[in-house]
C-alpha cells in the first residue's frame, strides 16, 4: 500500500489490516462454496450455478481489494456476501423451496451454511465500518479545508455547453 500523506500511520495501518481481512474472508467464501458445489450439481442445478457465480465472483473482488481499496470494491464485496447470505435465508426459509432447493427448507444447523454466513457477516460488517470510516475522513478533511463536503456534479456535462 502507498503511503497517503493525509492519513495517518495507524489510518492507514487499520485501512490494510481491513483490507487484509477482507481478502481472506472472500476466499473463505469461496472455498466453503467450492467444497459444497458438488451436493449442488445434479438435483438442484439453479443453486449450482449460483455457487458458481459466487465463487467466480470472489476471486476478482478479492484481487481488487488487494490491488485498490476503491468503495467499489467495498460495495461490490458487501453485495456479494449480502447475496449470498439472502440466498441461503431463502433457500431454507420459504416453505415451497427456492431455486429448486426443497431438501434444505429448516434445514438451518449445516455447519457448512454456518460458517457462510459467518464469513458473510464479517464481509459486510467489514464493507459497512470502511464505508463509515470513509465519510467520516471525508467529511473531516472538508472542515479542516473550511468548505462543504464535497458532492459529486449533478451532471457531467462540460461548462461550456451548460445553457446560460
Amino acid at each position: 500500500m502507498l503511503a497517503d500523506p493525509g492519513r495517518s500511520k495507524a489510518a492507514q495501518d487499520a485501512d490494510l489490516i481491513a483490507r487484509a481481512v477482507a481478502v481472506l474472508a472472500l476466499a473463505a467464501l469461496a472455498v466453503i462454496h467450492v467444497v459444497d458445489l458438488p451436493g449442488t450439481l445434479g438435483p438442484t442445478p439453479l443453486v449450482g450455478i449460483g455457487y458458481f457465480g459466487i465463487i467466480i465472483a470472489a476471486i476478482p473482488v478479492g484481487a481488487a481489494m488487494i490491488v485498490r481499496p476503491h468503495w467499489l470494491v467495498w460495495a461490490a464485496a458487501g453485495s456479494l456476501a449480502a447475496a449470498a447470505m439472502g440466498g441461503y435465508v431463502l433457500t431454507r426459509a420459504l416453505s415451497g423451496g427456492f431455486l429448486g432447493d426443497h431438501g434444505d427448507v429448516g434445514n438451518w444447523r449445516c455447519p457448512l451454511g454456518i460458517a457462510a454466513l459467518s464469513v458473510e457477516t464479517l464481509i459486510i460488517l467489514l464493507a459497512v465500518g470502511w464505508t463509515l470510516r470513509a465519510r467520516v475522513r471525508v467529511r473531516r478533511m472538508a472542515d479542516e479545508a473550511g468548505g462543504p463536503v464535497p458532492h459529486p456534479p449533478r451532471s457531467r456535462a462540460p461548462e461550456y455547453s451548460q445553457p446560460s
